[in-house]
């Protein structure tokens, strides 16, 4: 369906918009992280349009018009009512597929042609495209595909009592100005919930800028769940393993940068909390972040700055495929562009390494891929030319002739050549700067995961301001645990509503998402005069080329606030609470510069740790072999004069980095180097339920009528043991007069009309576990 300018499509109450089904024959991933092929119903959705700058962002962002409405340069607009929009379809046994799909056509081959091969089908929602004034009001949305919303390059747009339970990513705001989402509730386990980006989605260089959200809230539950009005938990973990996303997050696509962005009035429920991302070679500005509340999340706050360098560059040549071999990128070479006329101009202005990786197998048996320790880095000859003194010298793109040539105010050395596997569009890293957070109240948060303020040495945090915070959580962690990085995974079978049964992987400590694997090592050091390795948990590796998620950093060695190469940093009014002890510090500074912390209480045993380091790299450069070292420290910081402050000063480079010249002391602790876990982590049995605790499985919302029987039943699933725990173990409270209930099965017989709230409650390890189910009785 093609959306007109001054057009409302309004949709009554019961009203529905089914997406139909396309033939795929070539076989794509669903939600669940299976391959399938699919039927179709005849027919296609608009053919994906040519972008020129595919590669620099996600398919789905490249392509908007294989979608279920389509709004193309529109103005005046408006899809409003309370019926529905339905992206699946249920087979005749019952089970509820995709017909919007979580997954993406294939890229093109060429830049210039439509944005697939061999097939495409429907995967977005609603997508708009250079549009003005459109207002999205008061309908709902099932499965959604990649995107249930997509604005990019729009303005004057409105979101308004939307209801979306989704898929995969809920709204996204992409390349856009004077935009307002309120008062929506969005469920998205397996993504993001309401995202801003900036990416060159728009096909120019298009920053974001004026968003605001408040009055929302966003949710991790089961798809489908939250739109029946029963959120469910059965499914414990995402595609691939990770905690249910459904987040606010800034970020990640943000390679034209976004500024001028308040989120107020926004609740979280069982999913990630607020991330603000800048990694991609613009920076991220002047953000309010207002009266948050949450509950069951992982990770409060997540502040990222880092250096995937996803900023375009133009190559050597006009080659148009996506992917160019032996251009000026190693990495990623979907980055480059052609220097050819019609696209912008993106010349090299610096380079950045390329590493080789091979496998290497941990004392508990996990393979993970980290830098060869033997021949770290890759060699990109394309990125030097021989100059007429006989030196060989950097690229440089000469203007004049719209071609390289040799850039004489510079002769390579062979350790030169070594840093510069992959060139970079963007003069420098990305930075985050004047994010305010005022009023955030966290509760039952996962223990691995606290606030996490991470910029990088060339890209900081600058003027971040905290002030009114209040966090809970779980607990039972300790730094043991922080320098085992343990990797535990157990296979759950769950049921996410009406969608089929999958057997899924839990991660119980750290995780392992897109490739980071470097965290994934023991945070030890070698002790040459004992020949073994000594505990390191404050060297937490940089890991800047990674897709930012909280996960990347593994187990953190503090338990409440993380933070790291940030400037002026202001903290007012902490509070942090915990279910069940957790023996890590409070709070980790590691290269913060001017920082003024007040009225901080977190209990008797507040602890604050500055970290010091001799063993810095630039940003990128931690594995270049006989790259110079620079030193890092804590400077300018104020604290509480109750606060207990202990200093920690680093005396080896970070995990996984070679040894050279200037370090020659082993730094992997793998299988072959004779490390071994030592940890109370021994299998299943011992399990942190602090991490994945158990969790009711009730219907929480009952409508009878006077002298209905009333059956509730109320079990507990523990994804430590694959199975219900045993009956007795729950007991209820604030029952009505006249209900019973033994231990499994609440029975009630209500005489009279009103409304009731029981509450059943779980102790289990120390730690109490409570559901709250409403009862409504209604005559006629």
């Amino acid at each position: 369906m093609q959306l007109r300018s001054r057009v409302n499509i309004y949709m009554c109450e019961g009203a529905v918009l089914a997406a139909a089904r396309t033939d795929i024959r070539h076989g794509i991933c669903d939600v669940q992280g299976e391959r399938f092929t699919q039927e179709g119903q005849g027919g296609n959705y608009l053919e994906p349009e040519i972008n020129p700058y595919v590669g620099i962002q996600d398919h789905a962002h490249s392509y908007l018009r294989n979608c279920l409405i389509w709004g193309d340069r529109i103005h005046d607009a408006m899809i409003s009512g309370p019926g529905l929009l339905d992206g699946s379809w249920i087979d005749s046994e019952g089970n509820r597929h995709e017909a919007l799909s979580y997954s993406d056509p294939r890229n093109p081959d060429s830049r210039f042609k439509p944005g697939y091969r061999e097939e495409w089908f429907g995967n977005k929602g609603i997508a708009l495209f250079r549009s003005t004034r459109v207002v999205l009001s008061g309908f709902k949305f099932l499965a959604g595909g990649h995107f249930a919303i997509i604005a990019t390059d729009t303005s004057d747009l409105l979101c308004d009592s939307l209801l979306i339970d989704t898929n995969r990513d809920g709204i996204d705001l992409d390349s856009v100005t004077d935009v307002t989402v309120r008062r929506c509730q969005v469920n998205s386990p397996h993504d993001d919930g309401i995202v801003v980006k900036a990416s060159m989605g728009a096909q120019r260089f298009a920053p974001t800028s004026n968003v605001l959200i408040e009055d929302c809230e966003v949710s991790g539950y089961d798809v489908g769940s939250v739109l029946a009005g029963s959120p469910s938990v059965d499914r414990v973990a995402c595609h691939p393993g990770i905690n249910p996303i459904g987040r606010v997050k800034l970020g990640t696509e943000a390679t034209c940068g976004y500024e001028r962005v308040t989120i107020r009035r926004v609740s979280f429920r069982h999913c990630f909390g607020l991330a603000v991302e800048a990694c991609d070679g613009s920076d991220v500005r002047h953000v309010l972040i207002e009266d948050i509340d949450m509950k069951d999340v992982t990770c409060p706050l997540f502040i990222r700055t880092g250096d995937r360098a996803r900023y375009p560059v133009t190559g050597l040549d006009g080659n148009d495929a996506v992917a160019v071999d032996g251009d000026v990128r190693l990495d990623q070479p979907e980055w480059v562009l052609p220097n050819t006329k019609g696209l912008d101009l993106y010349p090299i202005r610096r380079f950045v390494p390329s590493y080789n990786t091979n496998e290497v197998r941990l004392a508990d048996g996990n393979l993970v891929e980290l830098v060869d320790e033997q021949n770290p880095t890759r060699v990109n000859p394309s990125n030097w030319m021989r100059g007429p003194d006989g030196a060989d010298h950097p690229i440089r793109y000469d203007s004049g002739q719209g071609i390289y040539g040799p850039d004489m105010g510079k002769a390579l050395t062979p350790a030169d050549k070594e840093s510069m596997g992959n060139a970079v569009g963007a003069a420098r890293c990305a930075r985050a700067v004047d994010v305010r957070v005022r009023g955030l109240n966290a509760t039952d948060l996962d223990p691995r995961y606290p606030i996490i303020l991470a910029g990088c040495l060339d890209g900081r945090l600058q003027d971040i301001r905290l002030e009114n915070i209040h966090l809970e959580f779980r607990g039972g962690l300790s730094l043991d645990d922080a320098v085992e990085q343990r990797q535990i995974t157990t296979q759950w079978l769950c049921k996410e509503g009406d969608w089929p049964t999958v057997r899924q992987p839990v991660q119980w400590m750290a995780e392992r998402h897109n490739r980071a694997d470097e965290a994934l090592l023991p945070r030890v050091r070698w002790d040459q005069q004992s020949g073994g390795w000594l505990d390191d948990p404050f060297n937490v590796p940089e890991d800047v080329t990674q897709y930012p998620e909280p996960v990347q950093f593994g187990i953190l060695p503090a338990s409440a606030l993380y933070a790291r190469h940030m400037d002026d940093f202001y903290l007012s009014g902490l509070s942090v609470d915990y279910q069940v002890p957790d023996s890590r510090p409070t709070m980790v500074l590691d290269d913060v510069r001017k920082g003024r912390l007040k009225a901080v209480d977190a209990g008797r045993n507040a602890r604050l740790i500055r970290v010091s380091d001799a063993w810095k790299r630039p940003t990128g450069f931690e594995y270049v072999r006989n790259e110079p070292y620079m030193g890092t420290g804590v400077e300018d910081l104020v604290i509480p004069p109750e606060m207990d402050v202990e200093d920690v000063n680093l005396v080896s480079p970070e995990p996984g980095t070679p040894p050279d010249d200037l370090y020659p002391y082993p730094n992997r602790a793998d299988a072959a180097s004779g490390y071994t876990y030592t940890t109370r982590l021994t299998g299943p049995s011992r399990l942190p339920s602090t991490v994945h605790p158990p969790y009711f499985q009730a219907q929480q919302i009952y409508r009878i009528r006077p002298g209905e029987r009333l059956d509730i039943t109320v079990s507990v699933r523990n994804p430590g043991i694959e199975a219900d725990l045993e009956e007795g173990l729950v007991s209820a409270r604030h029952l009505p007069a006249g209900a019973s209930f033994d231990g499994h099965i609440c029975t009630w017989i209500p005489t009279e009309s009103g409304r009731w709230v029981l509450e059943f409650m779980l102790d289990w390890s120390g730690m109490r576990f409570f559901q709250q189910v409403r009862v409504e009785v209604r005559k006629g």
